[in-house]
């Protein structure tokens, strides 16, 4: 910076490092916890996958090589007073946020794609299919245009980290950043909105629509992030203190992106956590106390082992017995004189 304010000496060990070293542990640990979850329920455990699970994962590889660039700039000396760091840590700082921003635009393009694949993939009319590939080339159109512009913005390219190189021009720095958050908060709010179209027209269960309920409020919270960072972006930009007026804006990129990521997951998390759910003490009790219930109940049921989900029975002339098992395996049921037709299915987990 050409110009410099005044740095009192009591103030001169101050520090905000603990600040980003608190969001870089916390935010890239839950969300790589997460697309664990969720990898390990579509490969392993409904063994079926789709082409926006791997655009998560390397959403998740981008939030992670951002997260690296932001720590070696603490290292480097990011959270301290611009007055109280070497020349050269100050190059070290702006070489390194070239990585950070580059690698923020990646993790939102692959998150926001991950997103519109899983739309287009429950969308059930062709207008909505089409709409959603319509979204994803504006989306990858827009953070491609970002990438080259991000990289270009000074020429030379060494002015970027040197603003003093001889002859060096640049773009304004301060309305590209504030139009590339734009940008991405418009994306973020047609993510948002998205399933209220796409859902109107879907006969998933109720228990998956519930799933995108609770992933879109966590989408609104990630929106409230991108807006509180887009605030702390025009002060940064312009500080005469940049390492330490920064960090605000970093902690916000780092928070949103991981969020984020969480976000994406949660909705495909519905198998697990039904499984979880009923591998409780509790269920397992109430499932058994069914059962029992229904032996009593019924003639002919004492052969159906505690371990059924559930069974239903159609009045009629005919009484129709439906029971399915742990293992899918077929069920004696017996029962009384009349007819009885038996139907066994086994439990199937549906993909989100």
């Amino acid at each position: 910076m050409s110009t410099t304010i005044p740095l009192s000496p009591d103030r001169s060990h101050e520090t905000r490092a603990t600040e980003l070293v608190a969001a870089l542990a916390a935010g890239p640990a839950i969300a790589a916890i997460v697309v664990a979850m969720r990898v390990y329920t579509r490969f392993v455990l409904i063994k079926k996958r789709f082409w926006e699970d791997y655009s998560i994962l390397a959403a998740l590889g981008s939030s992670t090589a951002m997260s690296i660039f932001v720590g070696i700039t603490v290292v480097e000396g990011a959270g301290q007073h611009f007055q109280t760091l070497t020349p050269a840590q100050l190059v070290a700082i702006s070489k390194n946020q070239i990585g950070v921003m580059h690698f923020y635009g990646l993790t939102h393009l692959f998150l926001k794609m991950s997103i519109m694949l899983q739309y287009s993939r429950v969308a059930t009319l062709p207008w909505e299919k089409n709409l959603c590939f319509g979204i994803m080339a504006i989306i990858v159109a827009g953070y491609m245009a970002m990438q080259v512009t991000s990289l270009v913005r000074c020429v030379p390219f060494e002015a970027i980290w040197n603003p003093k190189y001889p002859g060096a021009r640049c773009i304004n720095t301060t309305g590209f950043f504030f139009a590339a958050q734009a940008f991405n908060i418009a994306m973020d709010l047609i993510i948002l909105f998205g399933p209220l179209v796409i859902l109107r027209h879907s006969s998933a269960p109720l228990p998956q629509r519930f799933f995108f309920g609770v992933a879109l409020a966590f989408g609104g919270a990630a929106i409230v992030v991108a807006f509180l960072r887009l605030q702390t972006l025009v002060p940064s930009a312009t500080s005469l203190d940049p390492t330490w007026d920064k960090v605000p804006s970093g902690v916000y990129g780092i928070v949103e992106a991981n969020l984020g990521i969480t976000c994406a997951c949660i909705v495909t998390l519905r198998p697990l956590l039904h499984r979880l759910w009923l591998s409780l003490p509790s269920m397992r009790g109430t499932r058994a106390s069914s059962s029992t219930r229904t032996q009593r109940s019924m003639p002919g049921m004492s052969r159906v082992r505690a371990s059924l989900y559930h069974i239903t029975l159609s009045s009629g002339n005919n009484t129709q017995v439906s029971v399915e098992d742990s293992q899918g395996r077929d069920v004696d049921v017996g029962g009384p004189s009349e007819k009885v037709k038996r139907r066994v299915s086994a439990p199937t987990l549906k993909d989100q």
